[in-house]
């Protein structure tokens, strides 16, 4: 995975993000399913507003993490 860094700042991010728009429409287990996916093939750059899903998305990404060790 390509590696960028975010100019300004310390960050250095996969080159390909997780867009988490409509993850509010899946099961707690798909979105652990879906971040340990991303996670395994390099991608580590998630794509968040508080618009997505009226902040649920954000929520909901929020739980998967304290599912995953």
């Amino acid at each position: 995975m390509k590696r960028l860094n975010i100019p300004n700042t310390d960050l250095n991010v996969s080159e390909i993000s997780l867009g988490c728009m409509r993850i509010n429409q899946l099961t707690n287990a798909e979105i652990d399913h879906l971040i340990r996916t991303a996670l395994d093939h390099g991608i580590d750059f998630f794509d968040h507003a508080d618009i997505y899903g009226g902040g649920e998305c954000e929520s909901k990404f929020a739980e998967a993490l304290n599912m995953t060790p």
